[in-house]
């Protein structure tokens, strides 16, 4: 039989279960989130079923902070409080300026920079981004298709390397601008870049990042769920476990 708990006794589990959420929901807005990937706009670096760790107090804190961007807007030019600047190259989340979902890309533009793209090549303030091919294969998308690609890895003017996947030099956004980033605005592409709505793109992709859409700064796979079979000829993407992103 079921012994009749005291009411005393379930008010005191009761709040400390809420206590339990409440500590739970402030880790997850103030310090970190867990985050999935649900697209392949950033392989080679992340592939889809990656759970990534994001640093949300990495650039300070606004509404969009928040599990559903719940909370005040901030009256600062930024729209955040504790307000710091991403450093080129950093992988950041975001929720889209218009649709509201979580995004996440490369920072390649800080305010002032001027972006442009020629035939796939990449130019920050008017200079050339290094740019050097490793390999060239053919891997499986995951709605089905095959995609063969070259690999490069790129240097951005900070100096920092990254890899990033080019199917062409001719497609549809590898010629671009050349345009100054607004001020307290970002620019931000995909590493798979002929598979990226980002902000070469206005709509449906996000145009200039605001700063106060900012979630976070993406600093570890923690671990990934890649259930496809290893196929002959392919290179198969995930399986990346507690690595730290670059």
């Amino acid at each position: 039989m079921f012994r009749k708990l005291p009411w005393r006794q379930i008010k005191s589990d009761a709040l400390f279960f809420t206590a339990v959420l409440a500590a739970f929901l402030l880790f997850r807005t103030t310090a970190y989130g867990m985050y999935h990937i649900p697209s392949e706009s950033m392989l080679p670096t992340l592939a889809v079923g990656d759970r990534i760790s994001v640093n949300k107090f990495a650039y300070g804190y606004s509404r969009h902070s928040t599990p559903f961007s719940i909370g005040p807007d901030f009256s600062t030019p930024s729209g955040r409080i504790f307000s710091r600047l991403p450093e080129g190259g950093d992988i950041v989340v975001f929720k889209h300026p218009r649709t509201r979902q979580t995004y996440i890309k490369r920072v390649i533009g800080l305010p002032g920079d001027e972006i442009e793209l020629d035939e796939g090549r990449l130019y920050v303030n008017k200079k050339l981004t290094e740019r050097d091919l490793n390999e060239t294969y053919r891997y499986r998308e995951h709605r089905g298709g095959v995609a063969v690609v070259g690999r490069f890895t790129e240097v951005l003017p900070e100096g920092r390397a990254h890899a990033i996947l080019e199917r062409t030099d001719r497609g549809r956004a590898d010629t671009y601008g050349p345009v100054t980033v607004p001020d307290q605005h970002f620019f931000v592409m995909g590493d798979n870049r002929d598979n990226s709505l980002d902000s070469r793109f206005d709509d449906p992709g996000v145009g200039f990042l605001p700063s106060e859409y900012l979630v976070g700064r993406a600093e570890r796979i923690i671990f990934a769920v890649n259930l496809s079979p290893q196929e002959a000829g392919l290179t198969k993407h995930g399986g990346k476990w507690l690595s730290a992103l670059e």
